[in-house]
């Protein structure tokens, strides 16, 4: 069996770095909760400062968002995964509670009705007659 010859190699070598570059985004598709390094989430900033960020905890409370987009993760939509994403690994610190957070808004969102208006009324206000 010969091995055919590529007509363009620049050809070949441009189209195996679109599939590369376009992999990436497909990673949010996948079916498990990305690692996010949340240490520095949780890490306090200054140390002399009198409102300690309790360490543990905060290590804690992302453990629990963890656990519940492990649960969740597939019910929401590949593209809203994605952008959640990124916007909570944005600024170098990642969390998990901003991520979940992220996709039960967008998730809310998306199930408001369709002509854009609140049903409600302010209250206290009078109307002008």
């Amino acid at each position: 069996m010969t091995t055919p010859k590529l007509a363009n190699p620049k050809a070949t070598i441009l189209l195996v770095a679109a599939v590369a570059a376009l992999a990436g985004p497909a990673r949010a598709a996948d079916p498990k909760v990305p690692d996010l390094n949340v240490a520095p989430t949780c890490r306090p900033l200054d140390k002399s400062d009198s409102m300690q960020l309790d360490e543990s905890r905060c290590r804690q409370i992302e453990k629990d968002a963890r656990d519940q987009l492990a649960r969740e993760w597939s019910k929401f939509p590949a593209a809203d995964r994605s952008q959640c994403i990124a916007t909570a690994t944005m600024g170098g610190t990642a969390s998990y509670v901003e991520l979940i957070t992220c996709l039960e808004m967008k998730r809310d969102v998306a199930g408001l009705p369709a002509k854009g208006g609140l049903n409600s009324k302010p209250t206290g206000l009078k109307q002008n007659r």
